[in-house]
């Protein structure tokens, strides 16, 4: 894990998800401070999620065909320009905060989705297999480590301007990150032809993530035809829908992820409410309360390498998943903030546990020149949960108590553990005792 291109990469990642961060921070004190208003809080929860979901599976399309580097960089140049140019709109036209932040917030979660699957199918091609549940932690500590600055440099800015100012912080933060991955040449670039490894060197359970001697991947030319002729929108869809139909586990996973994310979509949505409206604390707490999580979620992630000593990347994502369930009930019946505090931290916290079990495990079932198509699309199921809790609060909010909705969830979490998590102990790649790596066809970190 010490090539230069991976490090460069990763700092771009640093100042994209700081960017995202006092983003998510700034636009939900934006809009329930200028209204007032739960259900509009949960309705923009669920306006930027549609559109983050609408265009993933454009976003495998565009990862696979023209390399993770060009569609990493474009996008977070346009969320860089989106958010720069809505500073200047709020403040020009400040009786109309919930329509532009709404509409910025729809346009920097599709332009997330494009970055997210470039991520996703450029990381495999620059560590090898066997750092692969290392470099998903580092991804995770990157995202835990924004997610404590991003609030905290929201909330001492805060003490000075108003929230509004932070969107240049979130412009300026991608605007650089993407000069900084602009400037690399080959990363995440389509596949160059390779010699396929040996299909004797991998066991027969990870047939899945391999591909026969001679069968062209992403960016090759067979019989002399352009990849991009060969190819339509609908006909590279139909192979990521293919490849993950054809593998129950992966099913399995989207299931559970599904339920996990309405879980943290539920926290998320109703975070700023609770917090101010509910428990009646100020901006500065809630700030605070984003830092906390952010804290305990990287304390969680450095002690990966001491619960691989002990623990199985299966049984780390079990114990994630219960802990996190755990966290949602306390949410659910919390009477006293500090309560609602200790289950927001268990809910959100274990959460990049739980991904590195999720992404971990998906990797070895899907084939290297298909990744971009079918973690676009499994991505795409494991969020449509998201703005589904959006929608419930939306409608719920102005007339139950939110916390009703986190007990709904709890009690549907306990049936998804025990019909698809435990089942997975006697398939789960993640499950088996460590094996010697084997070869990849794309180039490895040195």
């Amino acid at each position: 894990m010490g090539s230069w291109r991976l490090r460069v990469f990763l700092g771009a990642r640093v100042l994209s998800t700081l960017g995202d961060q006092v983003l998510q921070f700034a636009v939900p004190l934006i809009i329930y401070t200028a209204t007032g208003s739960v259900s509009l809080a949960g309705l923009a929860f669920l306006v930027e999620w549609l559109p983050r979901l609408s265009s993933l599976p454009l976003a495998g399309v565009l990862s696979d065909r023209f390399g993770g580097r060009r569609v990493y960089a474009a996008s977070d140049s346009v969320r860089a320009v989106a958010c720069l140019l809505t500073a200047l709109a709020l403040a020009s036209w400040p009786g109309h905060v919930f329509g532009l932040t709404a509409a910025l917030m729809a346009l920097c979660a599709f332009c997330y989705a494009q970055t997210f699957i470039a991520l996703e199918s450029t990381i495999p091609q620059l560590v090898p297999q066997k750092d692969l549940a290392k470099a998903q932690s580092v991804l995770q500590i990157i995202n835990s480590g924004s997610g404590v600055f991003g609030p905290a440099l929201g909330g001492l800015m805060l003490l000075w301007v108003s929230p509004t100012r932070l969107l240049w912080v979130s412009g300026v933060a991608f605007a650089v990150g993407a000069c900084g991955v602009a400037a690399l040449r080959g990363l995440g670039a389509p596949a160059a032809p390779a010699t396929a490894a040996p299909a004797a060197a991998a066991p027969a359970t990870a047939a899945p993530a391999t591909r026969a001697a001679g069968v062209p991947v992403a960016g090759e030319r067979a019989a002399g035809v352009p990849v991009d002729a060969r190819r339509s929108v609908l006909g590279d869809l139909r192979v990521g829908v293919r490849s993950l139909a054809g593998a129950p586990i992966l099913l399995s996973l989207v299931g559970l992820t599904m339920v996990a994310n309405l879980m943290v979509g539920l926290a998320v949505a109703t975070g700023a409410p609770l917090t101010i409206g509910h428990f009646h604390q100020r901006d500065a707490v809630f700030a605070t309360l984003q830092i906390t999580v952010g804290v305990f979620s990287i304390v969680t992630l450095l002690s990966m390498t001491w619960l691989l000593r002990r623990l199985s990347v299966y049984r780390i994502g079990v114990l994630s998943f219960l802990v996190s369930v755990a966290g949602v009930v306390l949410i659910g019946v919390a009477p006293l903030f500090p309560l609602y505090v200790l289950g927001y931290g268990l809910c959100l916290g274990m959460t990049g546990l739980f991904n590195v079990f999720i992404r971990v495990e998906r990797l070895h079932w899907i084939a290297p020149a298909e990744r971009g198509r079918v973690i676009s699309l499994i991505v795409l199921l494991n969020q449509s949960t998201l703005p589904l809790a959006g929608g419930l609060v939306a409608l719920v909010g102005a007339v139950l108590p939110v916390q009703v909705l986190f007990l709904a969830v709890a009690v549907l979490a306990w049936p998804a553990y025990a019909l698809l998590l435990r089942p997975l102990a006697a398939q789960a790649m993640t499950a088996r005792p460590a094996a010697p790596a084997v070869p990849v066809r794309a180039p490895v970190a040195t």
